[in-house]
C-alpha cells in the first residue's frame, strides 16, 4: 500500500519522524498497521504479518488541485425550503451575503449545500432523533431534492451533484451522482474530495463557531484538530489506546479465571488433576504439561490407569489360525503314530550299511563281501543295493519330517500367546463391574501349563478347549476396564476442558501482555511526536489566526499570544494565551463570547484557505451572532481581504454585516432571501449589495448635489459610471472564462492587461483587450445607447463633458443591466 504523497499528510509525517530509533520493532508495525486502518491493526494484533506502506516515490508530487467554486444551490423540499428555490452564485473570487430574517430558509440552502457534498450536516451532529428526522419540508409537494452547480477550473460547464429521496426514504436513502463535462459519475469522490474534506472543510456552521472554544476541552481540542487536519492523528492515536485497554483485558483474563481452576483441581481425585496442581506451581505455568494433561483420551503412566488400558487392548489371536496350528500338530503326532513299529525306524541303520558296502564296491569291484565273504559284489548285486538304500531314506526322512512337523507347531503354539499379562496379575477387583480378574488370571494360567506341558498329544487334544475358556473368562474382564476407562475419562473430561480453556487463555494472555508492552511503548511514543507534529502544524495557522485576530479584534483589550494543542486523553486541550492590558491570561476566562467566535472564526480561516485545498469558496453560516459592531466591522475586513482569493458567502440574519460592508465601501454582493407562505422561498438581490449599481446610485446622489460645482460633480459621476461599466464587465469576464473552464489566474491576469474602459469592454464583448478599436458594432448590437455613455464616460473623466447627467445615468443603468447578462 502507497501512502499518499503528499508531505503534510500526517500517516507521512509519522513514517517520516526521525525519532523512533528506540522504538520497539512490534511498536513500529503497530503504528503503521494503524495508519492503514483498524481492520490491519486488528489483524496485526492477531499475529498476521505486518505489511509495510510503500513511501510516495521522490518524484512524485501532488498533484495540483482543481479550483472549485459555487455556481448556484437549488433545493426543493430540504428543511425550510418547499418548493424549489435556487440561490445563484458568481463562481468566482468574491463576498457574498446571503441575508434574511430567522426562518426565512437562508440556512437551508448551506445546509443543502454541505449535505449534497459531504453527505453530513455538522449542525444536526450529535442531535437528539427530532433534530435529524424534521428534515423533510412539510410544504412540499415533490420529493426532496438538492442540485448544486459547480464552476471547476479547467472543465468547461462545470459539474454539479445532484441528490434525490423517494418519497419514504431517509435521509441518508438517498440517490447521488456527479456529473461533470457531461459525464456522469457516481458522487463527489470521483472529484478526488474524500480526503480534502477532511482536512479543509469549507463549511462552518454556527453550531461549530460557537462549539470550538465554548465547549468542553476536549471538543475545543478535537474541532481544532479536524480544522488543522489532524482528525487521523486522534483516530490513530484513540485506536492504539483501544487496544492497549483491550490487550490490558486479555493479559489478566487467565489470572482471573486460575483460582478457580485451582479449585477445581483440588476436588477432583484423578491423579492427573496433582500433576496439574504442579504443573500451575511454578512462576510460570508449564503449558506444555497442561495440554498433554487436557487430552482426554491420551494414555498416561498412572498405575491404576495402566492396567485398565492393557487390559482394554488386550485381544487375543483369531481361534481359526489357532485351529489350523492345532490340526498340523495332529497330523504330524498321527504320521509319526504310524510309522511307529515298523521297519522305518531301522531305516537308517540299513541305508548306512548299505552305502558303505556300495562305497566298497566301487574301489574293490568283483570282489566277495568282506564281512559274510560270500555273495559276491557285482554289478547286479550294486543295482539291487542302490534301490534298497533309495526306499530306506525316503522311508527315514519321513520320519524326520514327521517330527520336524511336530515340533514346529509345538514351537507355535507355545508363542501363540505371550506369558501371563502383568495387568491379570494384579489383583484388580472391577468391583463397579461386579467383574474379578481372577478367573481370567487362572485361564491364563491354565493355559501357560498347558502349553509348557512335555505331552504333545495332550496339547493337541486341550488346546482349543482350554483358548476357548480362556477368551470365555477374558471378554467380561476387557468389558470391564473399558467401561471402567470410560467412566473415570467422563469424570476427567469436564475437567480437561477446563485446563484446556485456561491454556488457551494462557497463551493469549501472554501474546496479549506482549503486544500491551508494545501498544504502551507505541501510545507514549506517538503522544510524544503528536505533539511536535500538532504544534509545528498549528505554527503557520496560529500565526496567520493571530493576524486575523488583530484585524477581527476592533478596540478589543486583548491581545492574543500563543496558541497550542495540549494534553492527551481525557485531558486534551488548546491552551490559547492572551494579555489582557498587559497582563497575561487564560482566553477562556477572560474573552467575551463575541470575542470567542471572532478568535475561533480566526482559527478556522487559515486552515480552510489554504494552497492545497481545492476548495476556492468558504460557507460561513451566522458567524456575527454575539459580536459587538466594532467586531462586525473587523469581520467584514476580513471577509474582504479573503474574498480577494477566494469565493466567501456567508449566511446571516443580522443586517450589521450588509451595513458594515456598505460603509467600509467594500465589495460584496448581498442576496435577500425571504419566506412566504407554505414555505415558498424567494432570493433577491440588494441594489445596495451589487458595486455596480452602489456606484450608479452614488453617481445620481452627487448628480443631484446642487451645492457641488459643475467642474468637480462631471468627473466624479462619470468615473463612477465608469467603475460601475469596469465592475460589470469584470463579472461578465469571470463568469464566462469560468464556464468555459479558463483557470482563474489565466482570468486576473487577462483583467489585469485590460487598461482602460474600452480595453475591458472589448476583452468582455469580444474576448481579446487588444479589439478596443472594433467595438462599435458589440456596443450597438448591446444597447442602442452603449456607444454614448462609454464616450461620455470616458470624456467626462478627464472634465470634457457636457450635457444632462440624469439622462446619462438612465442610460448608464440600462447599459449596465444589460453588460450584465449573459
Amino acid at each position: 500500500m502507497t501512502l499518499d504523497p503528499q508531505a503534510d499528510t500526517v500517516d507521512q509525517l509519522i513514517l517520516d519522524h526521525p525519532d523512533h530509533s528506540d522504538l520497539p520493532e512490534t511498536a513500529k508495525d503497530l503504528i503503521i498497521a494503524a495508519l492503514l486502518g483498524g481492520e490491519e491493526l486488528s489483524s496485526v494484533l492477531g499475529g498476521a504479518a505486518p505489511r509495510r506502506a510503500a513511501p510516495p516515490s521522490p518524484d512524485t508530487e501532488a498533484p495540483e488541485p482543481i479550483g472549485t467554486y459555487l455556481a448556484s444551490i437549488e433545493v426543493t423540499g430540504f428543511r425550510g425550503i418547499g418548493p424549489t428555490a435556487t440561490l445563484n452564485l458568481v463562481p468566482g473570487p468574491g463576498l457574498t451575503i446571503v441575508t434574511g430574517r430567522n426562518g426565512s430558509g437562508k440556512s437551508s440552502f448551506a445546509e443543502a449545500a454541505e449535505f449534497a457534498l459531504t453527505g453530513q450536516n455538522k449542525r444536526w451532529t450529535g442531535r437528539s432523533a427530532v433534530w435529524q428526522e424534521g428534515w423533510r419540508n412539510l410544504h412540499a409537494t415533490e420529493s426532496p431534492r438538492i442540485h448544486v452547480r459547480l464552476g471547476v477550473e479547467g472543465h468547461r460547464n462545470g459539474a454539479s451533484v445532484e441528490c434525490t429521496w423517494k418519497p419514504a426514504a431517509g435521509l441518508d436513502d438517498r440517490t447521488s451522482f456527479l456529473q461533470i463535462s457531461g459525464e456522469r459519475r457516481q458522487s463527489v469522490a470521483d472529484l478526488g474530495w474524500e480526503q480534502p474534506l477532511e482536512l479543509y472543510r469549507p463549511f462552518l456552521s454556527y453550531s461549530e463557531l460557537g462549539g470550538l472554544l465554548s465547549g468542553r476541552p476536549s471538543e475545543m481540542h478535537d474541532s481544532l484538530h479536524r480544522i488543522l487536519g489532524l482528525g487521523q492523528l486522534v483516530e490513530i492515536e484513540t485506536m492504539l489506546k483501544t487496544a492497549r485497554r483491550d490487550m490490558d483485558d486479555r493479559r489478566k483474563l487467565a489470572a482471573t479465571q486460575l483460582p478457580e481452576l485451582r479449585s477445581t483441581l483440588a476436588s477432583h481425585p484423578d491423579p492427573r488433576a496433582r500433576r496439574a496442581e504442579q504443573a500451575l506451581s511454578g512462576k510460570v505455568a508449564d503449558l506444555d504439561e497442561l495440554a498433554a494433561l487436557a487430552i482426554a483420551d491420551e494414555p498416561t503412566t498412572d498405575t491404576t490407569n495402566v492396567p485398565l488400558r492393557q487390559l482394554d487392548v488386550l485381544d487375543l489371536p483369531e481361534r481359526d489360525g489357532l485351529v489350523r496350528e492345532v490340526e498340523q500338530l495332529r497330523g504330524a503326532l498321527q504320521q509319526i503314530d504310524d510309522l511307529a513299529g515298523t521297519p522305518v525306524e531301522q531305516a537308517r541303520a540299513l541305508a548306512k550299511l548299505l552305502s558303505d558296502a556300495l562305497h566298497h564296491h566301487h574301489n574293490h569291484p568283483g570282489q566277495p563281501c568282506p564281512v559274510c565273504g560270500g555273495r559276491t559284489l557285482d554289478e547286479a548285486w550294486a543295482e539291487q543295493a542302490q534301490a534298497q538304500h533309495r526306499r530306506l531314506t525316503e522311508q527315514a526322512e519321513r520320519l524326520d519330517e514327521a517330527h520336524e512337523a511336530e515340533r514346529e507347531s509345538h514351537r507355535v503354539l507355545r508363542s501363540w500367546l505371550p506369558t501371563l499379562p502383568p495387568a491379570l496379575a494384579l489383583a484388580l477387583d472391577l468391583s463397579a463391574e461386579a467383574v474379578k480378574t481372577s478367573d481370567a488370571r487362572v485361564a491364563w494360567q491354565h493355559w501357560d501349563e498347558l502349553i509348557g506341558s512335555a505331552d504333545p498329544h495332550k496339547i493337541a487334544e486341550t488346546t482349543l478347549v482350554t483358548f476357548d475358556a480362556l477368551a470365555t473368562a477374558l471378554q467380561p474382564v476387557k468389558a470391564a476396564a473399558r467401561q471402567a476407562l470410560e467412566r473415570r475419562q467422563a469424570a476427567w473430561k469436564p475437567l480437561a476442558d477446563q485446563i484446556r480453556a485456561w491454556v488457551d487463555t494462557e497463551q493469549a494472555s501472554r501474546q496479549a501482555a506482549q503486544m500491551f508492552a508494545a501498544l504502551k511503548a507505541a501510545v507514549a511514543w506517538l503522544q510524544k511526536v503528536g505533539g511536535k507534529i500538532r504544534n509545528d502544524k498549528l505554527a503557520p495557522v496560529a500565526a496567520e489566526a493571530t493576524g486575523i485576530w488583530n484585524t477581527l479584534r476592533q478596540e478589543s483589550n486583548v491581545n492574543l499570544g500563543a496558541i497550542q494543542l495540549a494534553g492527551t486523553g481525557t485531558s486534551r486541550r488548546v491552551d490559547l494565551k492572551v494579555n489582557v492590558d498587559g497582563v497575561p491570561g487564560a482566553a477562556l476566562g477572560v474573552m467575551s463570547q463575541g470575542e470567542l467566535h471572532s478568535l475561533a472564526l480566526a482559527l478556522f480561516l487559515p486552515r480552510a484557505t489554504m494552497p492545497e485545498s481545492p476548495f476556492r469558496f468558504l460557507v460561513i453560516d451566522d458567524p456575527v451572532q454575539s459580536m459587538d459592531p466594532a467586531k462586525v466591522y473587523g469581520l467584514a475586513k476580513v471577509l474582504n481581504q479573503v474574498a480577494k482569493h477566494r469565493q466567501v458567502i456567508v449566511f446571516t440574519h443580522d443586517d450589521r454585516l450588509p451595513a458594515a460592508v456598505r460603509h467600509l465601501q467594500l465589495d460584496a454582493r448581498i442576496r435577500i432571501v425571504s419566506r412566504l407562505a407554505q414555505s415558498q422561498v424567494t432570493v433577491t438581490g440588494d441594489a445596495h449589495g451589487d458595486p455596480a449599481r452602489r456606484y450608479l446610485d452614488d453617481a445620481a446622489a452627487i448628480a443631484r448635489d446642487d451645492d457641488m460645482a459643475d467642474e468637480v460633480r462631471r468627473p466624479v459621476v462619470c468615473n463612477l459610471i465608469r467603475d460601475a461599466l469596469e465592475y460589470t464587465c469584470h463579472e461578465r469576464i469571470r463568469t464566462r472564462d469560468f464556464r468555459a473552464g479558463r483557470p482563474i489566474a489565466e482570468t486576473e491576469a487577462a483583467i489585469s492587461e485590460a487598461q482602460g474602459l474600452r480595453a475591458t469592454l472589448a476583452l468582455a464583448l469580444l474576448l481579446d483587450h487588444r479589439r478596443a478599436g472594433e467595438l462599435k458594432e458589440p456596443l450597438e448590437r448591446l444597447h442602442p445607447a452603449a456607444r454614448r455613455v462609454v464616450a461620455f464616460a470616458n470624456r467626462g473623466a478627464h472634465g470634457e463633458s457636457s450635457g444632462d447627467l440624469a439622462g446619462l445615468l438612465t442610460d448608464a443603468r440600462a447599459v449596465v443591466g444589460r453588460l450584465s447578462q449573459p
